[in-house]
């Protein structure tokens, strides 16, 4: 069976072909990223086999222990000493990477954090090819055709919304009035950026929907 270790890595650097990251080990093979901030949470699942956000905060000693154990094996900068959204590292592993067999344990929880767990017998699937999000904001008047074929209206709820610009400090719910584009399927579940699969919703309605959605806010 195939193991990894902090230990076997040989260099983490930019890969400039792909637009990303790879963590190369000793025996050559790779694992890809887009995000450099993902690198720490891989990291920690695979030194430690689950992590949680608290990993990631101020006060925790594990990015010490893993910059300590790598050395320049990677470049200085790539590891923060702390992350303020402890989140996103996590959740982009499976979101933006498209690692989608590390475990996030629906319910389970260390302390108030989110766990993570990486299964030993999931480590082959690191060098698999493995569907990368690439997302990209419709232009201008890519969103002026939605809003007009949508009636300058929420997609889902039926709200009158509006741009950024012309909400007032006043306005009542602006919630309910404030626009976001979106994907009709998510991005890391196969959809693509492109104008027919866009559709406008106001934020209440992606708040709602507990981040199911890609978005973007104006």
């Amino acid at each position: 069976m195939l193991k990894l270790k902090i230990e076997d890595i040989f260099q983490i650097r930019k890969n400039v072909a792909l637009s990303g990251y790879e963590i190369e080990f000793e025996n050559g093979t790779k694992i890809y990223l887009t995000k450099r901030r993902t690198i720490i949470s891989l990291l920690i699942l695979i030194k430690y086999g689950e992590g949680t956000e608290a990993d990631l905060a101020k006060g925790s000693n594990k990015i010490a222990e893993i910059k300590q154990i790598l050395g320049d094996k990677i470049p200085e900068g790539y590891i923060q000493e702390f992350y303020g959204d402890a989140n996103k590292p996590y959740s982009e592993l499976w979101n933006e990477e498209g690692f989608t067999w590390i475990d996030n344990l629906k319910g389970g929880r260390s302390g108030k954090s989110q766990k993570y767990i990486l299964k030993i017998e999931d480590y082959f699937k690191f060098f698999e090819i493995s569907h990368k999000a690439f997302r990209k904001s419709p232009s201008n008047a890519e969103k002026e055709l939605i809003r007009q074929k949508q009636n300058y209206k929420c997609n889902l709820c039926g709200a009158k919304i509006l741009e950024k610009s012309k909400i007032k400090p006043d306005t009542y719910a602006k919630d309910r009035r404030k626009e976001v584009f979106d994907h009709r399927i998510p991005i890391e579940k196969g959809g693509k950026a492109r104008i027919l699969t866009i559709f406008k919703l106001c934020v209440s309605i992606v708040i709602n929907q507990n981040g199911k959605f890609a978005i973007f806010v104006l």
